[in-house]
């Protein structure tokens, strides 16, 4: 049975706790299960009847919630709490929020949990290392201490250790509701109005349904491509079909439907009865991206854009020591302009209308704290908007700010932007609580911003609780199995993905029959994440039809992992891809970006051999892609060339650079020469770390059995090297 080591330690951490100064308030009901509210003694002294009351109106709805406030110390003493809460047999937890100034983990050595975040841990600790709640929410992770931030005491940063999981899969939910003063006026009067305002709308709209769906898409993101654009929106209908219906509402708004779109999105996000917005962007921890420069063929707009370009470019030349004149004639000569172009580059009135414009392009804080937002939960799908670490974030912004806003799924670093973002996202229509699905669909660094219990009431077929379901049923394979029938695509999606997370007899074949069976786009995306993490036969199989599915996510993902598994059996499968799918802009960048992970040569001789028979192909686009195939033949080589010493002049540095590449592109095969650096006893250690530590992302590839048998002897004890042992370990563990 999982999850019981530790307890007697647990259970003695708790007593020591309690034992300081602690304030516990018991639920008022008796329910199935059983929430959190965590909470710094100043802010419950200073909150508490607001606090008093979220707790009482989370109660009306069904859950029965602790109050537990006290002077924390340390991110374990909070989560030795958790877990004693959880096993409670009578009423087991099921979720938490974080409220004031709790300890907030900051992870490291895990970055194999993230979507995309992949930093030198030698920089900066603070940059390098990621804010995330999972240490608190998923039991199976293990991490070591290793030391408290000097000049920000909140701050406790881990190391993900070795011998625990090294796969996600959140025991309970958790949400941050984290306020910092600033001109909306001091954080604790913000928690007051914040808390109100949750307790105003789940009381006077606690019948609410998901009936108004609005989603917006910057510039830059998913490649702008117009196929994966439509290709989300059909799929979210087949989730969300009521919002399609003609009592719902859809609003869907592309960055270059109108110019500029900022004023839109503002506007849209404030409609008083809008339910969800999803923003499709890019992002950092103050700004929402929304636009580039204005787009357009005529000769006016193509002359202005150049010159805003020239401006800020020269700026920057000007900033790091060059001269005014040197930035432009550098700009005159490399592009042939005029050199008036940018010579007002430097004066104050271009400067300021210069940063007027800029400024009208995207969303900032000042924006967001003028706004008034009503969506009652908010996807932010971009990089740093969640950065509750920080004391202004544009999720913070939004969801502790006036209007209905309720909760916010965010993310505190970058995020890759090819995900499934709305996985499982119908299922809030079934009145789902927004902490509870972003459970199953999680990253290290995804968040709820928040009040995770805020939930839809229940507008579906689905006649149980989802919520109790998930907590109470999760080992309950026959009724999972038994939701495969439904005809909600989501919930035949999710009772897949608990049958996997049971470890079900039988769930490879079961996800193949459902790929290739079903008519729904969502579960056939879920069975193909499944199989993904399984790399059988079946996997195989389903890539071979994958690439050529009719919804576009699904091919972007088929395309990725044909070239990641790196059979060649998959090659005629991504030839057919490149020659067929050559419109789809998201798709051809999967196609360059990861081909180098094939056999070059066998990838040539199938195209001419799938073209040699088909006049109808375009020659020249043909020959392109050959020769694209022949400079990254050559790339790779040098490479590899570095990374196996063949290249004498390449520095340790360089070395490591080259393996560490194989983070983002894992080519199978490589493994041969990857497994003898880590191997030798007399290469440099370092090297040799990072060599094992890259075999750890070679999750998709059909030789992965090699690399764990390749590693074992690393792993046995009589290995004296304490570190190479356990990034073996480590590595094997992530890989199985």
């Amino acid at each position: 049975m999982k999850k019981n080591y530790g307890f007697l330690l647990v259970l003695i951490l708790f007593t020591a706790v309690s034992a300081y100064s602690q304030t516990v308030v018991k639920p008022g009901i008796k329910t199935s299960t059983s929430f959190a509210i965590i909470i710094d003694s100043t802010s419950y002294s200073k909150t508490q009847h607001a606090v008093d009351a979220y707790k009482e109106v989370i109660e009306k709805d069904n859950l029965g919630s602790y109050i537990i406030a006290d002077n924390w110390k340390s991110p374990d003493d909070i989560k030795a709490i958790l877990w004693k809460l959880y096993n409670d047999k009578k009423m087991p937890l099921e979720g938490a929020v974080f409220i004031g100034d709790i300890p907030i983990p900051m992870l490291r050595d895990a970055q194999h949990l993230t979507s995309a975040f992949k930093m030198d841990q030698q920089r900066d600790w603070t940059q390098s290392s990621i804010p995330s709640d999972r240490f608190y929410d998923d039991f199976d992770l293990k991490f070591d201490f290793l030391k408290q931030d000097e000049n920000r005491p909140e701050l406790f940063y881990y190391s993900l250790r070795h011998d625990g999981s090294q796969q996600l899969n959140s025991d309970i939910y958790t949400g941050r509701i984290r306020l910092y003063d600033n001109e909306k006026g001091n954080k604790y009067t913000q928690l007051i109005a914040y808390l109100q305002k949750v307790v105003n709308e789940r009381t006077e709209n606690r019948n609410n349904i998901l009936d108004y769906l609005s989603m917006g898409r910057g510039h830059g993101y998913n490649s702008e491509s117009k196929v994966a654009w439509a290709g989300e929106q059909i799929a979210l209908k087949e989730q969300l079909p009521y919002v399609f219906s003609s009592q719902g509402k859809t609003k869907f708004m592309d960055f270059d439907s109108r110019w500029p779109i900022k004023e839109y999105f503002i506007a849209e996000v404030q409609q008083p009865d809008l339910d969800v917005m999803i923003f499709h962007h890019h992002g950092d921890t103050d700004m929402q991206y929304l636009n580039g420069y204005k787009e357009g063929s005529d000769p006016t707009t193509s002359i202005e854009n150049i010159q805003l370009y020239i401006r800020s470019k020269v700026r920057s030349a000007v900033r790091r020591g060059s001269t005014l004149e040197e930035a432009i004639d550098n700009y005159v000569k490399s592009l042939g302009i005029p050199y008036a172009w940018g010579e007002n580059a430097l004066d104050s009135a271009t400067i300021a209308e210069d940063s007027l414009y800029n400024l009208m392009l995207d969303i900032n804080m000042n924006d967001i704290y003028a706004m008034k937002p009503n969506a009652r939960f908010i996807v932010f799908d971009a990089c740093f908007n969640g950065s509750f670490h920080e004391k202004e974030n544009v999720a913070g912004g939004y969801v502790f700010n006036d209007g209905k806003t309720i909760a916010a799924q965010a993310n505190t670093v970058n995020v890759v932007q090819d995900k499934w973002p709305d996985e499982l996202i119908g299922l809030l229509s079934a009145g789902l609580r927004v902490g509870a699905w972003n459970q199953q669909v999680n990253y290290l660094e995804t968040h709820i911003i928040g009040d995770p219990t805020f939930r839809f009431r229940n507008n579906t077929s689905i006649d149980f609780d989802l919520n109790s379901a998930i907590k109470l049923k999760a080992k309950d394979n026959d009724f999972w199995l038994k939701q495969l029938e439904s005809e909600n695509a989501d919930l035949k999606a999710l009772a897949l993905k608990m049958l996997y997370n049971n470890h079900y007899n039988g769930i490879s074949d079961l996800s193949k029959k459902i790929y290739m069976q079903s008519d729904d786009m969502i579960p056939r995306t879920e069975a193909l994440m499944i199989v993904s993490k399984l790399t059988d036969k079946n996997f195989t199989d389903v890539l071979k039809q994958a690439h050529q599915d009719s919804y576009e996510l699904i091919r972007r993902f088929a395309v990725e992992y044909i070239c990641k598994n790196g059979s060649n059996e998959l090659i005629p499968a991504f030839v057919h891809s490149i020659l067929w799918d050559n419109t789809s802009e998201r798709v051809a960048f999967k196609q360059r970006n990861f081909m180098e992970l094939l056999e070059l040569d066998k990838v040539k001789t199938e195209i001419e051999k799938q073209t040699s028979d088909c006049p109808f192909y375009n020659k020249k686009e043909v020959e392109e892609w050959l020769d694209f195939i022949d400079k990254t033949e050559k790339s790779f080589e040098k490479s590899m060339e570095i990374i196996t010493g063949k290249d004498t002049s390449a520095t340790l540095k360089a070395k490591k650079l080259e393996l560490k590449g194989f983070r983002n592109k894992p080519a199978t095969k490589s493994i041969g020469q990857l497994l003898q650096i880590a191997n030798d006893s007399l290469e440099n250690e370092e090297l040799r770390l990072t060599a094992i530590e890259a075999l750890g992302w070679f999750n998709y590839s059909y030789r992965k059995n090699e690399i764990i048998e390749g590693l074992l002897p690393l792993t046995d004890e009589s290995n004296k090297n304490e570190a190479i042992r356990k990034e073996a370990v480590k590595t094997i563990h992530r890989l199985k």
